[in-house]
């Protein structure tokens, strides 16, 4: 993780708090802003198995429970749609996620997996609302991926939906 990726959605984030009127605690606003910054070049992060299967595996404060977590708030945040084509909505994801993040909080840091949990459906908005309405996050995003489309289209992840729909890269 780049350390300008940080730098830049933490502005994004707070860009995002400013012009909504809602702030994040500290700490929901570092992991968030950790996030978004850690799957900037993370090409293979979707379960190897589908979200639910890799859901039913999880055991009581296992770190894929935190992995998972993390993967459903990216996607629901930032690809909100991802799931359509296939009858997928939204909420699923945001369910997943969020009993994932309520599976990490009775083993690793209460307070923060525990605050991610209850508030894991408006975290997604957020998100999608940050990454959607900020030109400093496509900026970050375009950059990346102009770089970067030949390995996106190689591994077929969602950033080549990305860059094709989004961004208006042919």
């Amino acid at each position: 993780m780049k350390d300008e990726y940080i730098d830049a959605f933490r502005g994004v984030v707070q860009d995002t708090q400013n012009s909504t009127g809602y702030n994040l605690p500290e700490h929901v606003e570092a992991y968030i802003v950790m996030l978004l910054a850690d799957h900037v070049e993370k090409v293979d992060f979707l379960p190897s198995s589908s979200f639910a299967e890799t859901f039913l595996k999880l055991k009581s404060g296992d770190r894929e429970a935190k992995e998972l977590g993390d993967t459903c708030l990216f996607v629901s945040g930032v690809y909100p749609k991802y799931g359509n084509k296939h009858g997928i909505n939204r909420r699923y994801y945001q369910d997943i996620g969020s009993t994932s993040y309520d599976i990490v909080s009775l083993q690793l840091n209460k307070e923060l997996f525990s605050t991610l949990s209850k508030n894991f459906v408006f975290l997604s908005s957020f998100i999608h609302h940050s990454v959607d309405s900020s030109k400093r996050a496509r900026s970050i995003l375009f950059r990346y991926c102009r770089h970067r489309c030949y390995l996106v289209l190689h591994h077929r992840t969602i950033y080549y939906q990305y860059c094709l729909h989004h961004l208006d890269i042919q």
